[in-house]
């Protein structure tokens, strides 16, 4: 089987930490073309990932009619126009989350996917990760997900999220839980309920048709050594939980094994012990590694002045890891797995631009009821 040729529109920060080495990984994806309007940040991503051709002008990558798919890895106010252009250049589309930041912007990707009749991926990559593929496979074994709690929280308010609107989390991060929870359940959510402690500190839950509830913990407030994600899913009988993609334990099912643990995701530009010792320990393992770093990043804040070894620990810090990162969430396979069914000319299993209109109705849903205090039947 041959490769899909891709063009890239975005070379910026995740475009850097997942969308070119996975490209460059992907047994069945090429990238021909990289697009930025920053001609220097272009020039050394290009360098550094052999893309023979650059430019600052996307339509030129659109004009080319080798390309068969797009990658476009903008600002979020950028992702949906510029899909619709690849869209209406005949292109495929593999866009970031979420799909666009307005109900309205979906849609009309939606209309230009049903006008061009190519394939839209959104890049809710959970779907892709391997330890929340055999959750499914467990759950619908039992009789598919009755009760499901979701937590998801990181350092967004004094890291990532900074530059964003209070309140805004739900729209740029949970909107990845709402997938999730729809491909889990293989249901759309009939209602859902959202209540705040704080600014993008809340608690959201949802029943779906299929007659689950769910439950999701959302949180910019915490520190990096806690890991970022759990799902607890319970079936007629059995349990699943799993901790931060790298382990599964497995509650209640016959011949299954108990504990099953996963390898992380590398990157080049990073150290790589972690993905082999996840797949040997399992959470022990990233708890440890998590908790090392905050220390690490404590101290230098606190006494680097009366550190001996200050140098080494920078070192470490500055060359570690992407923790959030660290674990397989499904990229590269996800990716590889558009690329291959544009290849055959078979229908991918992503996320679609309907699922992405889906997530973005949700999304607004919860502000909905947030502002509101009520349940919002969706």
């Amino acid at each position: 089987m041959g490769k899909a040729i891709f063009g890239l529109i975005g070379v910026g920060g995740i475009a850097q930490s997942q969308h070119l080495p996975n490209l460059a990984r992907a047994p069945h994806a090429f990238l021909k073309t990289a697009c930025d309007l920053r001609g220097d940040l272009l020039a050394a991503m290009a360098d550094k990932y052999a893309v023979p051709h650059r430019t600052t002008d996307h339509r030129q990558l659109l004009a080319d009619p080798e390309i068969q798919a797009v990658v476009v890895a903008t600002r979020e106010d950028q992702q949906a126009p510029l899909a619709i252009e690849c869209l209406t250049a005949g292109k495929h589309v593999y866009v970031e989350k979420p799909l666009a930041e307005t109900v309205e912007a979906c849609e009309a990707v939606v209309a230009a996917q049903q006008r061009a009749g190519k394939w839209v991926a959104v890049d809710f990559n959970r779907r892709f990760a391997p330890a929340y593929r055999r959750a499914a496979e467990l759950a619908w074994s039992d009789g598919g997900p009755k009760n499901i709690h979701y937590r998801i929280s990181d350092t967004y308010v004094r890291g990532w999220g900074r530059g964003c609107p209070p309140g805004v989390r739900v729209i740029h991060e949970v909107c990845h839980i709402f997938d999730l929870l729809r491909w889990l359940t293989r249901s759309e959510a009939a209602s859902i309920y959202t209540v705040k402690s704080r600014d993008d500190d809340e608690i959201t839950t949802l029943t779906f048709a299929s007659g689950c509830v769910a439950s999701i913990t959302s949180s910019g407030y915490v520190t990096t050594d806690l890991p970022k994600e759990r799902l607890e899913l319970i079936c007629d009988q059995g349990t699943v939980i799993v901790e931060e993609f790298v382990e599964l334990r497995a509650f209640g099912f016959r011949g299954v094994e108990p504990v099953t643990r996963y390898a992380g995701h590398s990157h080049p530009d990073r150290e790589y012990s972690h993905k082999p010792l996840f797949a040997k320990v399992g959470a022990e393992a990233l708890y440890a590694m998590r908790r090392t770093a905050w220390e690490l990043s404590v101290s230098l804040a606190e006494e680097p002045d009366a550190l001996p070894d200050l140098a080494e620990r920078q070192r470490f810090l500055q060359s570690g890891q992407m923790w959030n990162y660290m674990v397989d969430k499904g990229w590269l396979a996800a990716l590889d797995h558009f690329a291959e069914c544009v290849v055959a000319g078979r229908t991918p299993e992503n996320a679609t631009a309907r699922d992405g209109l889906a997530a973005s109705r949700l999304a607004h849903a919860a502000i909905q009821s947030r502002e509101s205090g009520q349940v919002v039947r969706v």
